[in-house]
């Protein structure tokens, strides 16, 4: 409320005042740009048109406010009752009121005018709220023209779900663009309204965190359709209490479509719609995590399946195969899952069962039912068989270790013949590691996964290195470091030795002729371990001067170590080939005496250099009077023979000392040093471990 000061002189405006005073007031609101601009510029005219004293108050009702401009109130605090000089713009929602007091509006030019400046100002109001809506309006078209081209449907639901706003493309996933006021849950199927109805409440609930939700709809359309959309709704105005909800739906029907074509491809075999190994070892893992009974893997194996294609053709080898499936179903029953792992191999996971006797029941029903004959659609009739491997968690603890045991199982049912089941066994297991291992040894020289080692043999009374026994190594991509003893029986029974000993001596005499580079008469000699199976292989002999003329070495460089067996056979082939070698200059060393049946009349007999005692002997020579005796009496009977006796395992001085009291010249073990690579081994012998100057 407001008026003119008190005491001003006051002059009643004439006609040509007031149409002046209009006319600014006429272009102040035509300039104003919101309703508060609008409010000034009627205050100011309102007061320069009242006389001094008169009340006044301007009012503007908007939805959002209400706008109010100055008000005076006259008097001592008593209330002056107001006129209202209004104008009501209904088509636009709005009311501009204008309050005066009644001496201001009972005089007619005054009211005339205070009427003209109400209806500025109404008029005000509508074009800047006309405007606004133009907009509104021209905002709203752009969105939705980038809406439309986007394909998403945008909706705004009220606090009762009902939809107020749907974008121009709602029409393609709704079949219809009729949705005003309609309830966004009854196009949602049934089985997902409680699930979309509680993600709708969870948004508007609002708490911590931004207030969205995603989900995928199956929505029942007008047409018929049920296009599958995927969801995201977030309250709309998340900083007040409204409860309306922004929705954008995606149609991803073909994508989610396309997702599980994939997914099928993924986890199931194309030809018989069965699961595939990588679903059957997620459906074992989760099996054995979860049963509280037996789990089994039975795979199954169609035999000689190769000659089926061969004769009949694939298509009819594919038919078998899909009858093949089926009646392993049938077999294994609704509680077990089917799987085709590989081409004519099946697989077969079976939980909860008390035994494993129930699980070879089921081994008996698949190989009953794979025997059956087979017809094909093109008449032709075929028999086949199946080779069954079992496997169960009793022997397994995860769903590899499983597939793994079963297929061992298999491959010795395969042995057996066909239409047979067997049974995992732990040796099995061993069967496949050596398979395993000779598989691998047979690439090992090609690959340069063989290495020597060289272990020096002393004189005890000097400690300087008279010779150096080259010791195999072999490491192994997955097993790391591997000893003889892990291996040469392999290597023996499968023939490798022949080729691995070969390598062993090539290189054996190559670094040997290094040592002689480096300390020519004062080297050591290099012993090699030949397996009885090299000595009967044909060529042995020639192979050897082959290699000593190759390297140049001398034969007297040469100390081939053979073990005490070999000479408890009456081998000719054997006694000939020590006969030569020994003619050539090579020296035979009798390696680990006294582990066999040793036969002391076996020293006078068999051409011989060197007699190596085993380690036991040497072992027991501080704890044994008795043993101490037996080695002086073979040492004595070495020397009698004019051959050189070394001691083996030698580590500690306490041996060296009783070994040399013994009458032994030579020793070999830790307490000299371990067995080292060749670049080792001749830093060894040049830091002053070599041979002494004669």
């Amino acid at each position: 409320m407001s008026s003119r000061p008190r005491g001003a002189l006051y002059r009643p405006p004439s006609s040509a005042d007031v149409g002046r005073l209009l006319r600014d007031a006429a272009v102040e609101l035509a300039v104003a740009m919101d309703a508060a601009a609008v409010v000034e510029a009627l205050d100011r005219a309102v007061a320069r048109l009242t006389p001094p004293g008169s009340s006044y108050e301007v009012r503007i009702a908007l939805p959002e406010d209400l706008v109010t401009g100055s008000a005076y109130q006259p008097g001592q605090g008593e209330a002056t009752p107001l006129v209202p000089i209004t104008v009501d713009v209904r088509d636009v929602g709005q009311v501009g009121i204008l309050l005066v007091d009644h001496a201001s509006a009972a005089q007619p030019r005054l009211r005339c005018a205070l009427e003209a400046l109400s209806a500025q100002a109404a008029q005000a109001i509508q074009r800047i709220r006309l405007a606004e809506e133009v907009s509104r309006h021209r905002n709203l078209h752009q969105i939705e023209t980038l809406l439309d081209q986007t394909g998403d449907v945008v909706l705004i639901l009220d606090g009762q779900s009902r939809i107020r706003y749907a974008s121009p493309s709602a029409g393609t996933v709704f079949g219809t663009s009729a949705l005003r006021d309609v309830r966004l849950l009854d196009f949602i199927d049934a089985k997902q309204r409680a699930a979309a109805e509680f993600l709708l409440r969870h948004v508007r609930s609002g708490g911590a965190g931004p207030r969205t939700g995603r989900a995928d709809w199956t929505i029942r359309s007008v047409d018929g359709s049920t296009p599958l959309v995927e969801v995201c709704c977030r309250q709309l105005w998340p900083d007040e209490s409204g409860q309306e909800v922004a929705l954008t739906l995606r149609d991803v029907t073909a994508q989610r479509r396309l997702e599980h074509e994939l997914t099928e491809r993924k986890f199931h075999d194309q030809l018989t719609g069965l699961p595939n190994r990588a679903l059957l070892v997620e459906r074992t893992e989760h099996a054995i995590a979860t049963s509280a009974g037996i789990t089994a893997i039975l795979l199954i194996d169609i035999d000689d399946f190769g000659s089926v294609n061969d004769t009949f053709g694939h298509a009819v080898g594919d038919q078998v195969l899909t009858m093949a499936g089926r009646r392993l179903l049938d077999a294994v029953g609704p509680a077990g899952v089917v799987a085709r792992v590989s081409g004519d191999e099946f697989a077969a996971l079976i939980r909860d069962v008390d035994t494993a006797a129930d699980v070879e029941q089921t081994a008996d029903r698949i190989c009953h039912e794979l025997a059956a004959p087979i017809r094909t659609s093109i008449g032709t009739v075929v028999v086949c068989s199946a080779s069954v491997g079992i496997a169960t968690t009793l022997r397994a603890g995860s769903a590899q270790e499983l597939l793994r045991n079963a297929n061992l199982a298999l491959h010795s049912a395969r042995s057996a013949g066909a239409g047979r089941w067997r049974r995992y066994e732990p040796s099995m297991t061993d069967r496949l590691r050596q398979s395993q291992l000779r598989s691998a040894l047979a690439h090992a020289v090609d690959e340069g996964a063989l290495r020597l080692e060289y272990q020096p043999i002393v004189a005890l009374a000097t400690r300087r290195a008279v010779g150096c026994e080259a010791l195999l190594r072999w490491q192994h991509p997955t097993r790391g470091r591997l000893l003889p003893g892990e291996f040469i029986d392999i290597a023996e029974e499968s023939g490798l030795i022949v080729p691995i000993g070969e390598w062993v001596l090539a290189t054996a005499m190559a670094t040997a002729m290094r040592w002689c580079a480096e300390a020519a008469d004062r080297a050591p000699y290099v012993s090699v371990n030949v397996s009885a199976q090299q000595f009967r292989s044909d060529g042995f002999v020639e192979t050897v001067r082959r290699l000593l003329a190759q390297t140049g070495l001398p034969t007297r460089r040469l100390v081939l170590e053979i073990t005490e067996s070999l000479f408890l056979r009456d081998d000719d082939k054997v006694w000939d080939a020590l006969r030569l070698l020994r003619g050539d200059g090579v020296r035979i060393a009798i390696d680990d005496f006294g582990t066999g049946y040793s036969a002391l009349g076996y020293l006078r007999q068999t051409p011989l250099d060197i007699v190596k005692l085993d380690r036991l002997f040497v072992g027991g020579l501080d704890t044994s009077r008795r043993q101490r005796d037996l080695v002086e009496g073979i040492v004595r009977l070495t020397r009698t023979l004019g051959l050189d006796a070394v001691a083996e395992g030698i580590e500690t001085e306490q041996q060296l000392h009783l070994a040399a009291a013994t009458g032994c010249a030579y020793g070999q073990g830790y307490l000299f040093s371990a067995p080292m690579a060749p670049s080792e081994t001749l830093r060894w012998l040049s830091a002053g471990h070599g041979v002494a100057p004669s």
